[in-house]
């Protein structure tokens, strides 16, 4: 599930992308920030600790891009056991 606000860069993401089952959408210009389970801070919490996380590298080539964010969504998924799930056999080809 995916939850954004009414940005339009939105639109059509869960025909786009297979692994978003569920599109919620709340709209902030009609005051709405919640509805149910549907807003945006997970992704604003995000954004923040992404930005936090690049600053020190005084901005990231494309190139290089996806693997910081593999790296900071393992970081934030497996809190104190990201250096476990490294050396475990889920990198093990």
């Amino acid at each position: 599930m995916l939850n954004t606000d009414e940005y339009v860069i939105y639109r059509g993401i869960a025909k786009a992308m297979e692994e978003v089952k569920e599109h919620r959408v709340v709209n902030h210009r009609q005051g709405e920030w919640a509805r149910g389970e549907a807003h945006g801070n997970g992704c604003e919490n995000r954004n923040g600790f992404l930005r936090t996380f690049l600053r020190k590298y005084q901005g990231v080539s494309k190139t290089y891009l996806q693997g910081y964010l593999d790296f900071l969504s393992l970081l934030l998924n497996e809190r104190g056991e990201w250096l476990a799930f490294l050396f475990s056999d889920h990198l093990r080809t």
